[in-house]
């Protein structure tokens, strides 16, 4: 399992879905330096200012699919560099097996999905992809080389 601080992205147009599982993660684990975006623009924008760790990513966004972000997020699907788990109201198989099939770790529904789920599922996968050594700088070191 992952040991440390790590940064998670919570990419959702739904405000109060959003801030309701950016606050189960910050009850989960004070590790948790969590960040914000409401549509996958500024998701994007976010994620390439910041060291992100995992991205928690809805599928349905205002502006432009989640999965459009997703491929934007993973280029490669085989060889993930970025945990990123879709956590969505929609139920629809094609879209959660295309998810996967395009990079994401997992599938999760909104509905039956606790803090807790979330919690266990996101240092799943960020144990599961490789940290590269810029990652593994603390986040002011990386910045102050930049």
């Amino acid at each position: 399992m992952f040991n440390g601080k790590f940064s998670v992205l919570l990419i959702d147009g739904n405000d109060k879905d959003r801030q309701y599982y950016a606050h189960r993660l910050a009850v989960a684990s004070s590790e948790y330096e969590v960040f914000e975006a409401a549509n996958g623009q500024s998701g994007l924008r976010i994620y390439k200012a910041c060291d992100i760790d995992c991205v928690v990513l809805e599928i349905d966004l205002p502006g432009r699919s989640g999965l459009n972000v997703l491929s934007d997020l993973v280029p490669i699907a085989r060889h993930p560099e970025l945990a990123v788990i879709i956590l969505t109201h929609l139920h629809f198989r094609s879209l959660h097996e295309a998810a996967l099939r395009n990079g994401a770790f997992a599938v999760l529904y909104k509905p039956l999905t606790s803090g807790d789920l979330l919690n266990d599922t996101i240092m799943n996968a960020v144990s599961a992809i490789p940290r590269d050594y810029k990652k593994a700088q603390p986040l002011n070191e990386r910045r102050d080389r930049e």
